[in-house]
């Protein structure tokens, strides 16, 4: 999923602020991020100028286990779902820290994929 920045951007992403200049196309877990906190985005893709759409649920799964891991899941289940992609870490890494108890494991692990 990719997304454009409007007017520039400082969100709180990942245990840290992120500039984001105007015009900046980003992707992945920050750009899911600036669609579920209603961040001045534009689209940038056809998932993206989906997201939040009735219906938009009613597509098929991605292949290796749907567009999110379940929030509540087991560390391995959401390893096996991020596996060594990035994007999906940083996903992943995001819903944990929501949860009023991260696993600090699973967290160490989900930035080492992050950082790739």
């Amino acid at each position: 999923m990719r997304v454009r920045a409007r007017t520039a951007l400082r969100p709180y992403y990942n245990y840290r602020l992120i500039d984001i200049p105007a015009g900046t196309e980003v992707s992945g877990g920050l750009a899911v991020h600036l669609l579920e906190t209603r961040s001045d985005v534009e689209p940038a893709d056809e998932a993206a100028a989906l997201w939040g759409k009735p219906g938009a649920d009613d597509q098929p799964e991605e292949p290796g286990g749907g567009s999110e891991p379940e929030a509540d899941g087991t560390a391995d289940d959401i390893l096996t779902w991020v596996g060594d992609d990035p994007d999906r870490a940083d996903t992943a890494i995001a819903q944990e820290t929501a949860r009023d108890k991260p696993r600090s494991t699973l967290l160490k692990k989900l930035q080492k994929i992050a950082e790739q």
